[in-house]
C-alpha cells in the first residue's frame, strides 16, 4: 500500500507553541503509512532543533510568508503531496493562494492556533483578515480545533460547516520530556520556593500580571522566587524588567530567557503558574500536568477547567486578578497533582489523517 505523502507548511522555527505542536504531530505519525515533508521559511530558529534528523525539509529561503507563495506552488506541484497542512493563520492564507491554479490540489488540513472569540474580541485579528480566513476556512478539506470549545467557536465565527470541523488536543512529546529530565542537576536553590512560568514575552501571557500577584506573595512569604522562561521577539522584557524594579523585585524575579530544556525547570519547581489572558490550549500547562506539577492558571480559555481541577491538581484564578494569583501561589502545597488527564495517545493523530 502507498504511503500517504503529507506537506507541513510552518513559515517560521520560534519557539511558540504552533510551532511545537506541529513538530510534535510529525514525530507521532506512523512512518510505514506516512511519507513527511516540512517546509519552512527558513531553519534559522530555536525550535529547529526539535525537528526530527531524518525529516525533509525543505528550507524556502525567504524572510515573509506572503511571499512565499509562488515557491511554495511549485514545491507542491513537484511533490505531489496528498494532504497539505499548516498551523499558522498566514501560513494558512499562503496555502490557500499557491493553490490557486494548481490542477491536482490535495486536501487541505488547517490547525486553528488560538481561540477565535479571544482574538477577535483582543482585536488580535483585523477585519481584513478575519473575511480573508472565513474563505480560507470555507476551501479547506478539515479544521482542526484544539478543544471541543474552540470547535463551537469556528464553527460559530468562521461560518463553517461542524462535520469538517475535527477536534485534537495537543500531543506532548513524552520521550524528549523523559529525555530532557533524566541526569540533570537541580538548577534551584532548594532553600527557596521556586515557581516556573514560560511564554513569549508578549502582552497576552499576562507577565505583567503575574510579577505584580508576586509582589504580596513575597510580602509574605521571601522565600518565593519566581522564574520566567521565554524569548522575547518584540522587547517586552524592557517594560517588564523596569515593573521589577518599580515594585523593588529585583531579588526575587529573574527572566532565563529562551531554553533548550525548559523541562529542568518545570520538574525541579515547586509550582507551575500560567497567567494568560487568552490561549488556544497551552502546551506548557500539558508538560507541567504530566511532570505531575501543581499548577496556578487563568481561565484563559474554558477547557481550564477539564485540564485543571480546583484545589486538587491546580488552582484556578480569573484573567488579571492579582489578588486571586497572590493567593493561589501562596497555597500551592495544598495541591495534590497527578496526570490522570492523559488518556489521548498517537491514535488519535493517524486517524486524523485517515
Amino acid at each position: 500500500m502507498a504511503k500517504t505523502r503529507i506537506l507541513f507548511f510552518l513559515p517560521h522555527l520560534v519557539g511558540g507553541g504552533a510551532e511545537r505542536v506541529t513538530i510534535n504531530i510529525i514525530k507521532q505519525l506512523d512512518k510505514n503509512l506516512y511519507d513527511v515533508v516540512l517546509v519552512v521559511l527558513s531553519k534559522n530558529g530555536p525550535a529547529y532543533k526539535f525537528i526530527p534528523n531524518n525529516l525533509h525539509v525543505i528550507e524556502l529561503n525567504i524572510n515573509r510568508t506572503m511571499f512565499s507563495i509562488l515557491k511554495l506552488r511549485k514545491i507542491i506541484q513537484t511533490t505531489n503531496p496528498d494532504i497539505v497542512f499548516s498551523s499558522i493563520f498566514r501560513g494558512h492564507i499562503a496555502l490557500y493562494f499557491s493553490l490557486l491554479g494548481v490542477s491536482l490540489k490535495p486536501k487541505v488540513f488547517l490547525r486553528s492556533p488560538n481561540s477565535p472569540k479571544l482574538i477577535l474580541e483582543k482585536n488580535e485579528l483585523s477585519l481584513y483578515m478575519k473575511k480573508l480566513l472565513d474563505l480560507v476556512y470555507k476551501s479547506a478539506d478539515k479544521i482542526i480545533a484544539q478543544t471541543p470549545e474552540m470547535k463551537d467557536e469556528i464553527i460559530k465565527y468562521h461560518f463553517v460547516q461542524s462535520d469538517k470541523v475535527e477536534v485534537l488536543l495537543n500531543p506532548i512529546d513524552k520521550e524528549l520530556i523523559e529525555e530532557k529530565i533524566t541526569n540533570i542537576d537541580n538548577p534551584f536553590n532548594l532553600n527557596n520556593i521556586n515557581v516556573v512560568a514560560s511564554g513569549r514575552l508578549i502582552e497576552q501571557k499576562g507577565f505583567d500580571t503575574l510579577i505584580s500577584s508576586f509582589k504580596k506573595v513575597i510580602g509574605i512569604n521571601s522565600n518565593f522566587r519566581l522564574y520566567i522562561i521565554g524569548e522575547d521577539v518584540i522587547g517586552e522584557r524592557i517594560k517588564l524588567e523596569n515593573l521589577v524594579k518599580k515594585l523593588e523585585l529585583e531579588n526575587y524575579v529573574f527572566f532565563l530567557g529562551f531554553q533548550d530544556n525548559p523541562y529542568k525547570f518545570y520538574y525541579y519547581s515547586n509550582l507551575y503558574v500560567l497567567s494568560s489572558r487568552w490561549e488556544g490550549l497551552p502546551n506548557t500547562v500539558l508538560e507541567n500536568i504530566y511532570l505531575q506539577k501543581p499548577i496556578v492558571a487563568t481561565k484563559c480559555i474554558p477547557f481550564m477547567s477539564t485540564l485543571i481541577k480546583d484545589k486538587k491538581n491546580g488552582f484556578l484564578v480569573d484573567v488579571d486578578n492579582q489578588e486571586q494569583m497572590s493567593n493561589a501561589i501562596l497555597e500551592y502545597k495544598n495541591l495534590n497533582p497527578d496526570d490522570s488527564f492523559f488518556n489521548h495517545t498517537k491514535n488519535n493523530i493517524n486517524s486524523l489523517f485517515q
